[in-house]
Parts: structure tokens; C-alpha cells; sequence
């Protein structure tokens, strides 16, 4: 069904179905039928598939839609047996993993080149993602971070009869944020299995849906930065990535490969080793722009595992500019929008996709203009309205707005018609 679609002029086109003097005229079209009427169907074919193409949510800082820095909103776990002697005191964690966080964001920012395949002319682009320490009710410090003291549930045991590494139960008793948030949980090996000389207390993780598990931090006594590629890998898994040196990761940009943590001369690793975060290798720097785009599009997916841990900064009105179309745009994909859209004379927009509009934003639609959507699906997602679409009128033409497939607009602020 069709709700709140916010139309001006176009009705003078219609056989002069509704007169407008130079202001803005505004009609509310809200039903399939209403808008039927009209006969503005557009002919343009669509990819019922192109909402969730990777290429299409690529950062690109030249564009207003695609430039904005998602925060993923994080609290850490320090689990601890009752004695209090196998992990980080609230005394130590803070500092310790704030520098690693900011450890982290560095390797982020230096998104580097692929190292393979050998030759490639893969691009770069900014990850556009950052982490941000919040806080819950249960943190009586308000400094992002929960310790917690079970002699069942503190450790971590990667192999053996009684791994645990996939059981949830920690996670069950202790999560906190409705889903809202990441849970880290900050486990140290089982100091059982650290006594024998034959099992490696390594740094390693695992991500269980919007929550994921660390360990081998504390008793290894390393500096903070030496696990920022670890916190880095494992919330990749959580954004919805992959271990790249398989061959089904959903990237064309991450070739298979052995899997070599370096280049040590002899085979299979006599070559160059790979960079890549989502591979296990002594770099974990490079981000392909198939896996920003997997990340992104998981982002703007509404309702989204990823999406619940953002921050919404895309709820507040940039008024420092207005996203201008003087050209032919097509935007193939979902989108939050900080801005006013405002298509100018010749310009055409073409949405494919979910878009989301800030409080009080509107759509402008010049004469000569064109907006089309196709199977678009227009609101505010910010608990907010905004102020729809509105239609300007010239001396000779108005602005168009095409449809076609199943549209929805909502969350609009009822207006009256405007003479």
C-alpha cells in the first residue's frame, strides 16, 4: 500500500485535475489507487537483486549519501574466577583496552593495498566504521566495562571434551544492551589446560551473532596493541564477514590462498603471504572493497543484526548542505540520509532501495525534475517524521514523480494543501 506519498502540481498535467499559483502545492497520496491515477509509471527495469550488491554501499567520500562514519556501540566483559586471579582488575582494563581500541581504529584508518593476488590494482577505501565504549545500567562506573566473577563460566577452552568456545552460556547470563550492543567478553584460557606443555594459550576469538568472545589476552602479558588485528577480525565476523582465504566468502577480491602467517621461503609459503583483516597472517591491515561493501550493506539493512549496534547518527539534519541532483543519479542501494534532497531542472533520481530521511528532511522536486521510485521504500528511521515529497510548478512544466513496483513512504508529517 501506498502511504503518505506527498505529490504537488502534477495533477495540472492530469487534465488540470488541481490549480497551483507559484508556491508549492502539496497532495497526499495515500493509496495504490489514488496513485494509479496519476499515470506516472515508470518504464525503467529493475534488478529485484540490487539491494543487496556489495558494490553499491562502497564508501566514497565525494558523495553525501555514502561518506558518513557508522559507530558501532561496544561494552566489554571481564570474566574472572572468584578469587580474582586470572584476568585484567578494574583497576587495569580500562587503560589497557582503551589503547587497544585506539590501536585498533589506527589499523582501520590505514586500510592498506591487498598484497595479493601478486600485481593487483584492487582500490582502497576508507573502512568509514569506528567503536565507541557505552554504558548500561549493570556499570556502576559508567566506563564501558562489566566484571564478573563465576568459577563455571570465566574461561575459555578452545579444544578438547569440554570446549566451550561455541556455548552461549556466558553470553546468556551476562549480555546486557538488548541486542543493542556488542558484547565482549574477555575470557582467559582455562588455567587447567595453560598447565600442559601442549596446549598453546594463543589470543584467539569467536563471534556469536552481535556478541563474540576473546581470550588468551591476560595470561599471555602482551602489550594492548599486539591484539587490535584480533579485535578487528573477530567484529568483522560479526559485521558479517568471512574468513577470505576460502573461496566462499562472497568476494571476487580475495583470492584463495594457503592461509601462511608470512613468508618464510619454503613452500607453500615461499611467496608473497596475504594482508588481508579476515585471513590469520602477521598484517590483517587490508580491507578488500567487497568486504567494506558486505559491511555497509549489513549496516543499512533495516532490522539487521549489524544495524541494532550502530549508533544513529543519521537521525540529525546536516543543514551545512543539501545533496543536489543536477544529473542523472541512480542509487542502488539502502541509504541514510543526513541532508535535504533537492533535484534540480534536468536532474533524475532513480531509488531502488530503502531510504531513510532525517527528522524535518524533505525531497524537492524542481520543474523538469524527476524523482522515480522503484520498489523504493521512503520513511524516517529515527522515531521521528519528515516532510515528504514536494513538488515544485513552473510557468510551462512541474516536477515528475515516477513509480513502479511496490512502494512505501511512512513517517510523514500530514500537511494541508498550500495555494
Amino acid at each position: 500500500m501506498i502511504r503518505y506519498i506527498i505529490i504537488c502540481s502534477i495533477a495540472l498535467l492530469m487534465a488540470g485535475l488541481i490549480s497551483c499559483s507559484k508556491k508549492s502545492v502539496f497532495m497526499v497520496i495515500d493509496d495504490r489507487m489514488m496513485l494509479d491515477s496519476l499515470g506516472l509509471i515508470s518504464d525503467r527495469l529493475t534488478d529485484d537483486d540490487v539491494c543487496n550488491q556489495p558494490e553499491h554501499y562502497y564508501p566514497d567520500s565525494s558523495d553525501l549519501t555514502m561518506n558518513k562514519s557508522r559507530t558501532i556501540r561496544l561494552i566489554f566483559h571481564i570474566m574472572n574466577s572468584t578469587d580474582k586471579k586470572n584476568n585484567f582488575s578494574p583497576e587495569e582494563a580500562p587503560d589497557y583496552f582503551w589503547t587497544m581500541l585506539n590501536n585498533a581504529h589506527e589499523r582501520l584508518d590505514q586500510n592498506r593495498k591487498m598484497n595479493l593476488p601478486e600485481g593487483n590494482d584492487t582500490p582502497v577505501f576508507p573502512p568509514n566504521y569506528r567503536y565507541k565504549k557505552v554504558t548500561v545500567p549493570e556499570d556502576d562506573d559508567s566506563d564501558g566495562f562489566l566484571y564478573h566473577y563465576d568459577d563455571e563460566l570465566y574461561y575459555f577452552l578452545n579444544r578438547g571434551r569440554n570446549r566451550n568456545n561455541y556455548r552461549r552460556d556466558v553470553i546468556n547470563k551476562y549480555k546486557v544492551g538488548n541486542d543493542s550492543t556488542l558484547n565482549i567478553f574477555v575470557m582467559p584460557h582455562h588455567p587447567d589446560s595453560t598447565a600442559s606443555e601442549t596446549y598453546k594459550a594463543f589470543g584467539s576469538g569467536i563471534a556469536l551473532g552481535n556478541s563474540m568472545k576473546v581470550a588468551g589476552i591476560y595470561e599471555n602479558g602482551e602489550e594492548s596493541w599486539k591484539y587490535a588485528t584480533l579485535i578487528n577480525h573477530e567484529i568483522g565476523h560479526v559485521l558479517g564477514l568471512k574468513h577470505s582465504w576460502i573461496r566462499r566468502d562472497g568476494c571476487d577480491d580475495t583470492p584463495q590462498h594457503k592461509n601462511c602467517y608470512q613468508s618464510h621461503g619454503d613452500p607453500p609459503c615461499d611467496g608473497i603471504a596475504s594482508n588481508n583483516m579476515m585471513d590469520y597472517n602477521n598484517s590483517q591491515m587490508a580491507i578488500t572493497p567487497c568486504q567494506l561493501g558486505i559491511i555497509h550493506r549489513n549496516f543499512s539493512k533495516d532490522g539487521s543484526l549489524q544495524r541494532k549496534i550502530l549508533e544513529k547518527n543519521w537521525c540529525k539534519k546536516d543543514t551545512s548542505s543539501v545533496i543536489t541532483i543536477e544529473e542523472e543519479m541512480h542509487w542502488q542501494g539502502h541509504r541514510d540520509v543526513h541532508h535535504d534532497i533537492h533535484i534540480k531542472k534536468g536532474g533524475k533520481l532513480f531509488l531502488y532501495c530503502r531510504l531513510s530521511l532525517p527528522e524535518k528532511g524533505k525531497i524537492t522536486v524542481d520543474p523538469g525534475g524527476e524523482l522515480h521510485l522503484l520498489g523504493t521504500r521512503i520513511h524516517s528511521d529515527c522515531g521521528g517524521s519528515w516532510q515528504g515529497i514536494h513538488i515544485s510548478k513552473g510557468k510551462q512544466e512541474s516536477g515528475k514523480v515516477f513509480y513502479k513496483g511496490e512502494v512505501s513512504i511512512e513517517d510523514v508529517k500530514q500537511v494541508k494543501a498550500q495555494d
